[in-house]
């Protein structure tokens, strides 16, 4: 007869963090975030992380890093973004507001906005030449689109071609 022993987790929740674990993961519609909250669900009912690594499919050092950053930082931890990156900005976001809301003042007056001007206005602020590449990914971030009133649609019919489709018609 083989026996077999559970290994207890180190961890403990108490019945706040349980019930903060149910909360979001009836509240959340995010299938990631889901999924984690399931490995901490799995884990505060004394699931081991090997178990919970076959019902989840995540590994066991992916489980136990979960669970320790639940219990150090909370729920808040998951619902955050802490990818890195975007470290290559050459303006604080704080100038980057402040271009953005200079020209959409202006534009809200109905005045005409010019990209050149932008980017010259962009260029002064950073202190030298950028790229064009550089500042239209800098407008893509600030959700600015180039919009321009297109003159005439272009396959329009001409004006003779027009008034002939009206004579044709009874």
């Amino acid at each position: 007869m083989q026996v077999v022993m559970r290994m207890k987790n180190k961890e403990k929740f108490d019945s706040k963090q349980k019930s903060q674990i149910r909360h979001w993961k009836k509240k959340t519609k995010d299938a990631k975030l889901y999924r984690k909250i399931e490995v901490l669900d799995y884990a505060a009912k004394g699931y081991t992380h090997r178990e919970i690594s076959k019902l989840t499919d995540f590994s066991i050092s992916r489980i136990s890093d979960l669970v320790r950053e639940f219990i150090n930082n909370g729920i808040g931890y998951f619902t955050k973004e802490h990818r890195k990156g975007n470290s290559r900005r050459n303006l604080t976001e704080e100038q980057e507001e402040q271009i953005i809301n200079e020209f959409k003042e202006k534009a809200i007056r109905g005045q005409v906005v010019s990209l050149t001007e932008m980017k010259m206005r962009y260029e002064e602020i950073r202190g030298k030449k950028t790229a064009n590449s550089t500042f239209y990914d800098f407008l893509k971030r600030m959700n600015w689109r180039r919009v321009m009133p297109r003159g005439a649609h272009p396959k329009k019919a001409t004006d003779e071609a027009i008034e002939a489709s009206k004579k044709l018609t009874i």
